[in-house]
């Protein structure tokens, strides 16, 4: 009564199993494993018969139906683990055909062995009412052949969860032990023949064990769930990149792009990153790992120099707290955002509005606020600060004559003559149509003066000037006019300006060409 019993739970479990899980058919991997339910209700309702029918030929019949289950469940098992180790491409016709050849081969054995003995040399009904074989070494063989595709998925399952880290290694691996208890069940059975005899053998050697362990880890981490396996679809394409550290700082997940574009900010690549620290994996992540450590929500901009090029890898982190509902910190989860072409594109547009299109200069904007500021730095430091304000003779008369193309390659070559002179410390702009001015911090009166003069001979020997028509070349000279300021001075960068250009047109007045500072008379 309790054998009956036992074997009827044995079949029944499955079954409800699979009831459960036929609503979730179209995800990836289900169908095997409702298969499996099924070819294990069956193993147990083939047991029941063969204890319960009194003929011989009845017994050996079942026996031999008990093999079906025996040879097709490791196979629905090993394609069950393909799935969820993420190789469900290697399930091809190729291998379906090849592995049920094999299969097929030796139910065919099974059931026609009265004929030839092959797979057993003797049959006899135990005192339990069950049926006991002696297997020939070849049905030894085929016996091993399922143990070993059993081994091979349970080993691929294994695999995956060695790559993979939290929820999904716990998933992975206890789908990998229910894998791994039809072989134990069947070397038991092979070692002690009398424990199938019990009721609770019955259970433990039937495939019972396994469909329940593998039935918990996908219902109880909801992989069979359609949501779940959608979000880990969409983050996986995910064009951001997504990172889970724990509370340690190590990582923990991540995807392909995170991988890419920690890889593009110096991360050192590798087949698996799972449980490296991030300070180790990132170095000059310090801000990143701060946020981590806020505990709150935080957005955050780092930048990392670019191994291929001089630029810098600009990402933009999301950084998201992970916390149970009683406030539990697990760690935090990252959305990564390349934004380095963003800070290019605003560092370009702050560029322009600074820079004289023309001459590649600062334009009048970009050159007052920059020497304000070297101003008020000079005077702070003790040291002086010289303006030099520069005006091209006779422009209009270049551009009336030879046109303003001309006219706008002169004012490109007279660019060029001054920065050969002037020192990489000093700012050079446009301030006006063609009006310039060089700001030279920390300079003194009279070093300023022997650069304004370096520069007027530079301009009239036409260093970089020449632009011809009609073969005739455009020569231009520069007035220049300057001011200095001392440390007793205020930081009033327009009284200097005005100063300088008082200068300015004094020269102009004396007949151009010349330097004047604002200290001379007139």
């Amino acid at each position: 009564m309790l054998m009956t019993a036992s074997c009827l739970v044995a079949a029944c479990v499955p079954i409800a199993l699979s009831l459960i899980l036929f609503r979730f058919r179209q995800v990836p991997g289900t169908i095997f494993y409702i298969w499996m339910a099924v070819l294990s209700a069956f193993f147990s309702f083939t047991v029941l018969m063969q204890y319960s029918m009194p003929e011989f030929e009845a017994k050996l019949f079942w026996r031999n139906a008990t093999q079906i289950s025996i040879f097709l469940f490791p196979i629905a098992s090993l394609f069950l683990s393909m799935v969820h180790a993420e190789l469900e491409r290697w399930i091809r016709p190729g291998l379906i055909i090849a592995l049920s050849v094999v299969s097929l081969t030796a139910l065919i054995l099974f059931f026609t062995d009265t004929a030839h003995h092959l797979m057993r040399q003797e049959v006899h009904v135990s005192a339990s009412g069950l049926t006991v074989a002696h297997r020939t070494t070849l049905g030894t063989l085929f016996i091993g052949y399922t143990q070993l595709v059993q081994l091979v998925g349970a080993s691929l399952l294994l695999r995956a969860a060695w790559d993979a880290a939290g929820r999904r290694r716990r998933q992975l691996g206890l789908m990998a032990v229910g894998a791994l208890l039809p072989v134990l069940g069947i070397s038991a059975n092979l070692i002690y023949p009398e424990l199938s005899a019990t009721p609770a053998g019955s259970i433990l050697s039937s495939l019972l064990p396994a469909c329940i362990m593998i039935f918990y880890g996908l219902y109880r981490y909801q992989l069979l769930h359609i949501v779940p396996f959608a979000r880990d679809k969409l983050i996986e394409s995910m064009k951001e990149g997504v990172v889970v550290l724990d509370a340690d700082h190590r990582l923990m997940d991540y995807n392909p792009s995170a991988y890419r574009l920690l890889v593009k900010a110096g991360a050192q690549e590798g087949s698996n990153w799972t449980a490296l620290p991030l300070s180790l994996l990132l170095p000059g992540a310090e801000s990143w790992l701060q946020a981590h450590e806020r505990r709150s929500e935080l957005e955050i901009e780092l930048s990392f120099p670019d191994g291929s090029s001089e630029q810098q890898v600009w990402l933009s982190i999301t950084v998201t707290p992970l916390e149970s509902e009683r406030g539990v910190y697990f760690g935090s989860l990252s959305v990564i955002a390349d934004i380095t072409e963003t800070k290019r594109l605003e560092q370009d547009l702050r560029r322009r509005a600074s820079t004289d299109g023309l001459t590649g200069i600062y334009n009048q904007v970009g050159f007052m606020e920059r020497a304000q500021r070297h101003l008020s730095l000079s005077l702070e430091d003790g040291e002086g600060f010289s303006l030099i304000v520069l005006d091209l003779d006779h422009f209009k008369r270049i551009n009336d004559e030879h046109g303003h193309q001309v006219g706008d390659m002169a004012l490109k070559g007279f660019v060029r003559s001054v920065q050969q002179v002037v020192e990489r410390r000093a700012l050079f702009g446009r301030i006006g149509g063609e009006e310039f001015a060089v700001a030279l911090p920390g300079a003194r009166a009279d070093q300023a003066q022997e650069m304004a003069e370096r520069i007027r001979r530079a301009v009239m020997e036409g260093a970089g000037l020449e632009a011809e028509e009609e073969s005739r070349p455009a020569r231009v000279t520069v007035s220049i006019g300057g001011s200095t300021a001392s440390s007793a001075d205020r930081a009033d960068f327009q009284r200097l300006l005005a100063a300088a250009d008082r200068a300015l047109y004094r020269a102009k007045r004396s007949g151009r060409n010349q330097v004047r500072w604002a200290e001379d008379s007139p």
